[in-house]
């Protein structure tokens, strides 16, 4: 798995020009969850494929800014069409709380492991789904008795891999198959980050794109010749 951060990820501009207006929101009995759907900006599209090659944005909900009131539990960000690339994470609070763990388990379809949000997208998996649909799953293993995870019912089955600290405008980009959560803390107050999630392009998508660079290298130099 390789994980890429950036700091100062995000320029004032892209920044000024989220918006807050297409707003979904997922009701908890622990703190709601809201998504702030975003228009794609191809400067920061430019700037994520620079770091983890060509990709596509998965859909048009796939931008979105989230505002929570309780840490993230264990989930992954597959998708369903098997084109699954890099999720990508950029806090938007000055002081964000906690950071982000990455575990070794991964899974081929979005799924999650606790039903805390009202929403029909993620399938919760029960124990035996667990062991027959996450890839390297060991019900020998548990995550630590620690404030880090006492967000997470249940613990069993999963390895960490990697944290990360989160830090204002520093972009986080992983492999959307492997579960991660976010790291507990007391008190935890809020938490909003942009999230965009990235497929591969496909072959012919590879293909066009190629086919449409080289068109306008020929455009620049037969402009440049004139």
């Amino acid at each position: 798995m390789k994980i890429e951060t950036i700091e100062n990820f995000l320029s004032k501009e892209e920044i000024d020009n989220l918006t807050y207006d297409n707003v979904e929101e997922f009701k908890s009995n622990t703190g709601n969850l809201k998504l702030y759907y975003q228009k794609e900006q191809q400067s920061i599209q430019n700037k994520i494929e620079a770091v983890i090659g060509p990709c596509k944005v998965r859909n048009k909900k796939s931008i979105q800014v989230y505002e929570l009131k309780q840490p993230y539990r264990l989930h992954c960000d597959s998708g369903w069409e098997n084109e699954y690339y890099y999720t990508i994470i950029v806090p938007l609070d000055k002081q964000p709380q906690g950071g982000l763990y990455i575990m070794e388990q991964w899974a081929d379809e979005a799924c999650s492991l606790d039903s805390y949000y009202s929403q029909n997208v993620q399938a919760v998996l029960t124990e035996e789904q667990r062991k027959k649909k996450i890839m390297k799953y060991d019900d020998h293993m548990k995550l630590p008795d620690t404030i880090d995870f006492a967000h997470i019912k249940n613990k069993t089955g999963f390895v960490i891999s990697e944290f990360v600290e989160y830090e204002y405008n520093k972009a986080v980009m992983f492999p959307c198959q492997y579960f991660h959560c976010s790291q507990n803390v007391e008190p935890f107050t809020q938490k909003r980050a942009l999230t965009i999630f990235t497929n591969q392009l496909t072959t012919s998508e590879l293909l066009m794109r190629g086919f449409e660079e080289e068109q306008k290298q020929r455009e620049l130099e037969e402009w440049i010749y004139y």
